[in-house]
Formats: C-alpha cells, sequence, structure tokens
C-alpha cells in the first residue's frame, strides 16, 4: 500500500464518527465529537488518496496526564503496520511533552496489548496496581 500516507490533522468530525463507528464504539453526537477532536493535544491520520483509513490521538491535560485514545484502522487496511505508524508519532510527541512523574494511560482493546506492550505499556492489574477501570454514562443517571 504505498500510496498510504501520514497526515499531521485531527480527522473531521465525519471521519471520526465513520472510524468509531467501524471499530464498534459508537457515533458521538456531532457537537461532541467536534469539541472533543478540538481539545485534543495530538491528532494523525492515515490516509490513502482522500479516504481516511486511520487515525489517533492523545488526550488530557498536556502536562502530568496523556492518554492515548482512538486508536483506529479501518479493517482492510489491518495487518499493514499502520497501528505502529500511528503508535511511534504518538511516542515521539509524548517524548516531547510528557514531564518527570507524567501519566500517560491507555485502554486497549481486547487481544491487542502487545502491541502497546512493546512500546512499554503495562497491563494492569501487576504486583503494584490494580485494574483500570471506567465508567458507562448509563451508570451515571
Amino acid at each position: 500500500m504505498d500510496d498510504v500516507k501520514l497526515a499531521y490533522r485531527p480527522p473531521t468530525v465525519e471521519e471520526y464518527s465513520y472510524l468509531r463507528e467501524l471499530a464498534g464504539w459508537g457515533v458521538p453526537e456531532k457537537e461532541a465529537a467536534a469539541i472533543s477532536i478540538e481539545k485534543a493535544l495530538f491528532s494523525i491520520c492515515i490516509e490513502r488518496g482522500n479516504e481516511i483509513v486511520g487515525m489517533g490521538r492523545i488526550v488530557g491535560d498536556g502536562v502530568l496526564y496523556f492518554y492515548v485514545q482512538d486508536i483506529i484502522v479501518k479493517p482492510e487496511y489491518r495487518g499493514y503496520g499502520y497501528s505502529r505508524l500511528i503508535l511511534d508519532e504518538i511516542m515521539m510527541f509524548l517524548k516531547r511533552k510528557a514531564r518527570k512523574c507524567s501519566f500517560i494511560g491507555l485502554f486497549a482493546e481486547k487481544d491487542v496489548e502487545g502491541l502497546y506492550e512493546k512500546y512499554g505499556f503495562i497491563k494492569r492489574p501487576d504486583a503494584n496496581v490494580g485494574a483500570g477501570m471506567y465508567l458507562p454514562i448509563e451508570r451515571l443517571d
């Protein structure tokens, strides 16, 4: 896939929603997606011609807390190393911005933890920390 290139830009709302839907993560309201995209610390897309085939973002406060977010590659483009291309760029950003005592986190999809372990991420729980947790929005009612 020689015609695939990295684009140092955020996804559009439409691209973001499309990739999230492909990943099975649901489609957020357009306004919420637009705000989230705008507030990301770093975004990168992979394009083939005029088509988006993957993306990744970093969210957080930009000083102490960073979360690797929305690493998505379209199913037909998986297995070509595009997730690694995205993560390589994300890691370069983090090396420039993260400070002593910063926390860099992520929530890995099931069965892809090995990809992140290659970059030094550690599975939870381990001997030092408990399990990662999340709160589904339905539980806020």
